[in-house]
């Protein structure tokens, strides 16, 4: 995230969309685009979620200047009771009080939500952002390394008995189930429409089958020459057995075979033996991103009754 600090004035006009065509899309990542040339670091935009944003809910939100889009933040909602924000602004904008206003337009839609807690995402590097997250009452919840595929993918014994397979919709209870006990996210009574709507929206989900049981879950996001693997999760009575290291080092040979020339994942600056599952499979720590918890103002309005 990019944060102008000490705002003097806001020129432009707010816009928030439910979902972005292809015109906003390009002009998201042409100003990513100038951000990262101008500080550094990543922006976390999740490009294969901004692409597949659900129609009936408000997640993006503009700032259009004079000269067209000068600020962006996106609501990444993974779970429940907290979402994720990551944004920019474009350095010739900034200390305008740009990234202020999208904020307070993105927490005011959380409110109407009732969804009480935001994570701002925030690259080290990024000084005014992790000072903005702070002046608006944001502590550190956890930091996750970014890590990047630099050398030959490992090798690892097979064992016949491990495959991956695409996720189906009636696997999506134990892919919930798996990353609840990975990570500790809340477990919410889902409905079939909604497990068929969270499909829709986390395209690239796979299962990891043991002897034909579900035994672990992983999600890899393609756009363009990126590939990122996310939420990679074996059940805790399967690991220590190589599961992990065969799916990772399968999944890093096949995207570098696709021709995709940066493969990425994350991990938890407090998961060692994560860590250095990863770093023993070829991957190396690029930067780091801290997580600012930020309560959100309750609202007045009945969430089930508004309609983005």
């Amino acid at each position: 995230m990019n944060a102008p600090g000490n705002p003097r004035q806001t020129p432009g006009r707010l816009r928030s969309e439910p979902g972005l065509g292809p015109e906003d899309l390009h002009a998201v990542k042409e100003l990513a685009t100038a951000c990262v040339a101008a500080d550094g670091g990543r922006l976390k935009l999740e490009w294969g979620v901004l692409q597949s944003r659900p129609p009936e809910q408000v997640n993006d939100f503009l700032w259009i200047g004079p000269s067209g889009l000068v600020g962006f933040l996106g609501v990444y909602g993974y779970r429940s009771d907290q979402v994720e924000l990551c944004g920019m602004v474009r350095p010739s904008a900034r200390r305008q009080g740009v990234f202020s206003r999208l904020f307070e337009a993105a927490t005011g839609e959380l409110a109407v939500r009732g969804v009480p807690e935001a994570l701002l995402v925030v690259d080290r590097l990024y000084e005014a952002g992790s000072g903005f997250a702070r002046s608006v009452g944001g502590t550190i919840e956890h930091s996750e390394h970014r890590m990047t595929l630099r050398r030959e993918p490992a090798s690892a014994v097979p064992d016949p008995l491990v495959t991956i397979r695409e996720a189906e919709l009636a696997d999506g209870r134990f892919i919930l189930s798996c990353l609840a006990d990975a990570f500790g996210l809340p477990i919410d009574e889902v409905k079939d429409d909604e497990l068929e709507a969270l499909g829709r929206r986390f395209p690239g989900t796979l299962v990891i089958d043991y002897a034909d049981e579900p035994v672990g879950t992983v999600r890899v996001n393609r756009s363009a020459d990126f590939a990122g693997i996310y939420g990679f999760a074996v059940l805790p009575q399967f690991q220590g057995r190589g599961i992990g290291r065969q799916v990772l080092s399968t999944l890093a040979r096949d995207l570098v075979a696709e021709g995709r020339a940066h493969v990425g994942l994350e991990v938890s600056c407090t998961n060692d033996s994560a860590l250095h599952l990863y770093l023993t499979c070829g991957f190396d720590v690029m930067g780091t991103e801290d997580y600012y918890a930020v309560r959100v103002a309750s609202s007045d309005i009945d969430p089930k009754r508004h309609v983005p």
